[in-house]
């Protein structure tokens, strides 16, 4: 009996040392993570904003750079308490070029015993049967890139020039009969009193002409002179008026593009952009877009290119695509394209992706956090793909540093300042009683 207990002893032992010790070995292995290097997928392409690789020619291994690189190794490295190792794999085929699309990619994790992938993954309800997400690590919407509206802007810059400018010939006329009223008035004065004081023999004919052909022209340089003052400073007035209207103008009206929505790009039957591997070509053909009208763009070089043509000349009229890729390509052509602020579609931003399941999840999660709150996510997002907000087309309060009030301000002083300078040269010229001769180019003649 007691030989019957203890075989029955040692059979429960070894059964319960057989049912936990790969368990606790399991477990250790998933919480150090020592044991086992990460395989994470990438995309491959030649949008090099969030994703890019090289192969070092002399070693053969691969450079890996971008802005989601960064940021998983920068978590995977730093922001985590323990160091978890890891592997990048290119999503490609054997002639280098992407394997499918986006969610062939995140389906690979699924069966074919990767662990995660990393890019400008979008957080999607319709990947979760796949994949687990963490936390977004960039904020982003759907957004629709177009050129901006050819033809004529209109602005109020015309009335408003056409206004200056009468007003400025209305007083340019007044100084120029002011100063041929004082000229004819003196030139009186002056004839009456060479008259008076000469003798006959002195008051020959061709005394007289001579005088006053002196007279004459002493008055026509001397309003020439005040009348190409005047002009010159009008001419600055009308410039920086004109310069500063028109970029006040143009500055306060808001981006406009060729197109609103995407009923009007069906309507118009206009061909429509996306990115390779996307997801929004599916998206497109659900909201209505024929097929035959959407065109898969390789590169940022191809979608400048195709936009810039139209649909009429074999291009796209719109690209849809997520915002912050929109934003990098508008920040490089600032002058061509603009993101239409009509049209707009919510998404949860862009995340990393785990198999279904995964351990180490909330710990990534918690690792991105750690940067946003630490502002190295800022500071990496300002080293790869830099600042998305640089060509927001605000308008530039500086710019009308000339507003109506200063305008007429300016308008005045201009007229002060020529009628202060005739009236110098009246009492200077009216001083001097005489002046050799020749006195053509003098304008106290």
């Amino acid at each position: 009996m007691k030989g019957e207990c203890t075989s029955t002893s040692k059979l429960f032992v070894f059964v319960v040392a057989f049912l936990l010790i790969p368990n606790l070995a399991t477990g250790q292995n998933n919480n150090t993570g020592e044991l086992e290097t990460l395989q994470i997928l990438i995309p491959v392409r030649q949008f090099t904003g969030f994703v890019s690789y090289e192969v070092d020619p002399l070693t053969g291994e691969y450079n890996f750079s971008g802005f989601a690189i960064k940021v998983f190794q920068a978590v995977m490295n730093k922001a985590l308490p323990n160091h978890i190792p890891f592997k990048f794999v290119p999503f490609a085929k054997p002639d280098g070029s992407m394997n499918g699309t986006f969610d062939d990619m995140l389906k690979n994790v699924s069966s074919e015993g990767y662990h995660g992938a990393v890019g400008e993954i979008s957080i999607l309800h319709s990947r979760t049967t796949w994949v687990d997400f963490t936390m977004p690590y960039l904020g982003t919407s759907i957004s629709m890139l177009v050129r901006f509206r050819q033809g004529p802007t209109k602005t109020g810059l015309g009335r408003s020039t056409k206004y200056v400018v009468a007003s400025s010939l209305g007083f340019s006329f007044i100084v120029a009969l002011l100063f041929w009223f004082l000229e004819y008035r003196n030139d009186r004065h002056a004839s009456q009193s060479k008259t008076a004081d000469s003798s006959p023999r002195q008051s020959s004919a061709t005394n007289v002409d001579d005088y006053f052909r002196r007279e004459v022209l002493r008055s026509i340089i001397q309003t020439r002179l005040v009348m190409i003052l005047f002009f010159m400073v009008l001419l600055v007035l009308i410039t920086c008026y004109t310069a500063s209207q028109t970029t006040t103008s143009l500055a306060n009206q808001p981006p406009s593009g060729n197109f609103k929505s995407l009923n009007e790009l069906i309507r118009k039957e206009a061909n429509v952009g996306y990115r390779e591997g996307s997801f929004i070509r599916n998206l497109l053909v659900r909201k209505g877009i024929d097929e035959s009208k959407l065109i898969v763009l390789h590169s940022e070089e191809e979608m400048v290119s195709m936009l810039s043509k139209g649909s009429a000349e074999g291009g796209v009229d719109a690209i849809i695509a997520d915002e912050p890729n929109l934003k990098i390509l508008v920040a490089k052509h600032c002058d061509k394209f603009t993101i239409e602020p009509t049209y707009n579609l919510h998404a949860a931003g862009f995340g990393f992706a785990f198999r279904k399941k995964f351990e180490r999840l909330p710990e990534i999660s918690n690792g991105i956090l750690r940067l946003i709150e630490n502002d190295q996510l800022a500071k990496i997002q300002e080293m790869t793909i830099g600042n998305l907000e640089g060509c927001s087309n605000e308008p530039n309060n500086d710019s009308a540093f000339l507003d109506s009030d200063t305008l007429w301000i300016l308008i005045a002083g201009a007229i002060a300042v020529v009628l202060l300078i005739g009236i110098v040269l009246l009492i200077y010229c009216g001083n001097r009683k005489s002046v050799a001769y020749p006195c053509y180019l003098s304008p106290c003649c």
